[in-house]
């Protein structure tokens, strides 16, 4: 018998998200979202000049019933200076097993070769007790003109509280490479858990490092972090205010 199980309190995580797009705002940045998946490769092409990565190609993936959407910052005059996106899936075995044959599977629809130097996680892996409703987080992008690194942080970290609003998922997850990994950012974007060779490549696309490493943020992570910004009636995150953003022209 399965148990239904919500969200502990709603609107902190709603009140939370509205205050980070407030900061985001006060930078001049403005937020948008939409579930339209062709809309973003649409959007990632004219800004990047690259297509989506596969996880969110909606020509290789099925995103009806809401299990994408993606967000977007802007500029007062329009310009994308940000994007990232989200795909919800459920998962009945394990994200161990679940992952790397999934991935392989939707580059291979794209006529792209992954080859594992490892077919599974190693043990004790975070990965082999992820199962249920799991939503990856990819595409995350922000224009490196921007000054404050905390604006990057505090993108993810609301675009995380809008995906668990929307789907209300048993953990998030993210694929990293060693920059990101070992510097901190994964963390400071939201990700408590980071874990080395989740996936680990004998021969892989491009873009895709040999050794990736696996961002994990759990339900119970995500609902903490709410209640201490609730508690202390403010952000959690040690953001403060910072001055002008973008470099002088």
């Amino acid at each position: 018998m399965s148990v239904c199980r919500g969200i502990k309190d709603p609107l902190a995580v709603a009140q939370q998200a509205a205050a980070l797009q407030k900061v985001l705002a006060s930078y001049g940045l403005t937020l948008s979202t939409s579930s339209d998946m062709a809309a973003f490769a649409v959007a990632k092409r004219k800004t990047r000049g690259v297509e989506p990565g596969p996880m969110h190609d909606r020509t290789v993936c099925d995103f009806s019933g809401e299990r994408g959407f993606w967000t977007a910052l802007t500029m007062t005059d329009g310009t994308i200076v940000g994007m990232q996106a989200y795909r919800c899936d459920f998962v009945d075995i394990n994200l161990a097993e679940w992952c790397s044959n999934y991935m392989i599977g939707v580059y291979m629809r794209r006529n792209e070769l992954m080859v594992p130097s490892h077919a599974k996680p190693p043990e004790g892996s975070i990965a082999w007790k992820l199962r249920g409703k799991l939503v990856y987080h990819g595409e995350l992008w922000v224009e490196k003109e921007l000054k404050s690194r905390k604006v990057i942080e505090m993108f993810s970290r609301l675009g995380a509280l809008l995906a668990f609003l929307k789907w209300n998922p048993d953990a998030i997850w993210a694929l990293t490479g060693f920059h990101m990994a070992t510097r901190g950012y994964a963390s400071r974007m939201g990700y408590p858990y980071i874990e080395r060779g989740f996936l680990r490549w004998q021969w892989h696309s491009e873009n895709v490092e040999e050794v990736e490493y696996l961002a994990v943020a759990e339900r119970d992570f995500i609902e903490q972090t709410v209640a201490e910004a609730r508690d202390e009636n403010a952000l959690s995150f040690g953001l403060a205010n910072e001055p002008e953003l973008l470099k002088s022209a």
